[in-house]
């Protein structure tokens, strides 16, 4: 099944100190790089910057966050209400090693789950993974109960989980779970 995209980029880039989604990253904009990669496998592709035309002209539609300054759930929210297709390929602008195999991956383990999420070391990548139209009325009542985490919504959703011993030969390295936050961040990504 062909998923849509959402690339969540309405952070206020506070660690960062200016607009991650505008830095250059490997000689172009990450908002620019995590589009095209996410282009090989989403169609259409939305952008969540929080309020529309925050950063400028950008190379797709965008979606306006469901409510103001609550973090991504929200935008994951309106994606979902504006997606076409049923499933929605979500990923943080800040994720320059966005890996669209990894999402075909998810896609294609997909079966009515409302999420697919990949799992690291570090837990559940949340801001990596594949979300359901099934999911929006789960998402809508956490905002409404003033919960804002995605990791915390999982709790609520039929998960798919996909462990390290299915993504690995996908991504060996793990990278795709790489954020970029702060400048330190930023030069030691680039270099590597």
């Amino acid at each position: 099944m062909a998923p849509a995209g959402l690339i969540l980029c309405g952070g206020r880039s506070r660690r960062m100190g200016t607009e991650k989604a505008l830095l250059e990253f490997a000689g172009e904009r990450l908002i620019d790089r995590v589009h095209a990669r996410l282009a090989e496998i989403a169609q259409p592709i939305f952008f969540a910057p929080g309020t529309v035309g925050r950063l400028g002209p950008l190379p797709g539609p965008e979606v306006s966050d469901t409510i103001s300054n609550v973090g991504p759930l929200s935008g994951i929210a309106a994606g979902l209400a504006a997606s076409p297709h049923e499933l929605l390929c979500v990923v943080g602008v800040d994720m320059p090693w966005c890996n669209p195999a990894l999402f075909e991956l998810a896609a294609d383990k997909w079966s009515g789950h409302d999420a697919v999420v990949p799992r690291d070391d570090n837990g559940a990548q949340v801001l990596h993974a594949i979300y359901a139209r099934s999911a929006l009325p789960q998402i809508e009542r956490a905002l409404a109960e003033q919960r804002r985490s995605v990791l915390a919504l999982l709790d609520d959703l039929d998960v798919l989980y996909l462990d390290e011993e299915s993504w690995r030969p996908l991504d060996a390295g793990g990278r795709f779970a790489l954020n970029i936050n702060a400048p330190g961040d930023l030069a030691r990504f680039s270099s590597g």
